[in-house]
């Protein structure tokens, strides 16, 4: 009896040693072909400018093909959901940012997959701050300018987003709140109309994304009043941060990361975590991401996953404050 137990013993730690080098073996051959990098934009938007600069250094360091497939639709719902009922085995990643993880579950009523429980945050890549301009032309040269207009005029300033529910106009709300002003919101569907109204004369002060109103603020068509991130940016270093003009603390952005789908082997995605912090601490890709506007980020899965987590609580307060929805 001791003897066929002794056997037993034997047999099954043989196989759970022969299981652990199958793993290994499994993680060590990870990428053998090609990868899908899903983005919820389309071409040539700013997801797209940064998921082909990641994709050309990943491939570098992978060794593998890197193919950027464009998703676009419903604030990145369509392309998360895509990612979220993928084969969970690390061929396809979903390049996604604020929108679908923390502020959609809030905003819209149903979405198709569940942020935090259906996918693994690989790792934050980098984050950019939404910046608040007006036409070259208007009067208001500072932020207090803007604050006391808003505050001393007969009816609300117009204030123009690329839409209800986007990062910029929720951070609108946040500003809104800390400056205790009022501006009637106006929604556009996208950047490029609400630019051209601006610059027409057609609305009073806008917020978007640093890279959506860098072309216009070079061109010298707008002008740039501040950034809601915690310091200045290296691509307009002369423009000060919303702390900066009168709001210490005021520090509201967007994140943009890299996640796979729940079910991924640990090996696979500290596999693509290694290999995207060496992508994006590449000179190469630092200077794309600072050029549009950004900062690279880094670090481990897990502070990116507290991150996320933590966002999605503080968003879905700011959304349910602003009264914003999304059938």
């Amino acid at each position: 009896m001791h003897l066929k137990l002794k056997i037993i013993f034997t047999n099954l730690i043989s196989s759970l040693l022969l299981l652990s080098l199958a793993q290994n073996v499994a993680g060590q051959t990870y990428p053998d072909r090609q990868i899908s990098l899903v983005v919820p934009g389309a071409t040539s938007g700013g997801m797209d400018v940064i998921a082909r600069a990641l994709a050309e250094r990943l491939a570098i360091t992978l060794k593998q093909s890197i193919v950027v497939e464009n998703k676009p639709g419903a604030n990145g719902n369509i392309a998360a959901d895509i990612v979220a009922k993928s084969k969970p085995d690390g061929y396809t990643v979903l390049l996604g940012q604020t929108a679908q993880f923390a502020i959609n579950p809030a905003l819209y009523q149903k979405i198709p997959f569940d942020p935090i429980k259906d996918f693994v945050p690989v790792v934050m890549l980098a984050e950019a701050p939404n910046i608040i301009f007006v036409a070259s032309d208007s009067p208001y040269k500072t932020l207090s300018d803007i604050v006391k207009a808003a505050q001393s005029s007969s009816k609300t300033l117009d204030l123009a987003t690329p839409g209800n529910g986007t990062p910029s106009h929720l951070i609108s709300e946040i500003f809104q709140k800390a400056s205790g002003t009022k501006f009637t919101h106006i929604p556009y569907k996208g950047v490029t109309a609400a630019i051209t109204d601006l610059v027409g004369g057609r609305v009073a002060v806008m917020m978007s994304s640093v890279p959506s109103a860098l072309g216009q603020i070079k061109s010298g068509k707008v002008r740039p009043i501040a950034v809601s991130s915690a310091k200045r940016i290296p691509i307009l270093p002369n423009v000060p941060t919303i702390g900066e003009s009168g709001y210490p603390g005021f520090n509201v952005g967007t994140w943009y990361g890299l996640f796979v789908p729940k079910g991924v082997s640990l090996s696979v995605v500290n596999e693509l975590n290694a290999a995207a912090n060496l992508a994006i601490n590449s000179p190469a890709f630092k200077e794309k991401i600072f050029s549009e506007g950004g900062v690279v980020v880094g670090g481990d899965s897990k502070t990116f996953g507290n991150t996320v987590a933590n966002d999605y609580v503080v968003w879905n307060r700011i959304v349910k404050e602003s009264g914003a929805m999304i059938d």
